[in-house]
């Protein structure tokens, strides 16, 4: 399987798991000590309540762990 590169899927759409748009992906959150991708800091569309969702958000972008991602193609695709 090839390597995705970070910048290759920055400003990719993520969806739930109905297609739905929740956001863009803006960043990771990197663990520090393994290297490893922990959440995708997501800008939230404008009409979405962050308080209704799941995910904490951090400087002003939704948190989802990598745990939640059931697939990254075009979108990225959440498990629910």
């Amino acid at each position: 399987m090839p390597a995705t590169f970070g910048r290759e899927i920055l400003g990719r759409d993520v969806v739930d798991q109905a297609s739905d748009k929740l956001g863009v992906l803006a960043d990771f959150k990197i663990d520090m000590s393994s290297g490893r991708i922990t959440a995708l800091l997501v800008v939230l569309e404008n009409d979405l309540d962050p308080a209704m969702l799941p995910w904490p958000t951090v400087e002003g972008l939704l948190s989802v762990p990598v745990e939640e991602i059931a697939e990254v193609g075009v979108n990225i695709q959440l498990t629910r």
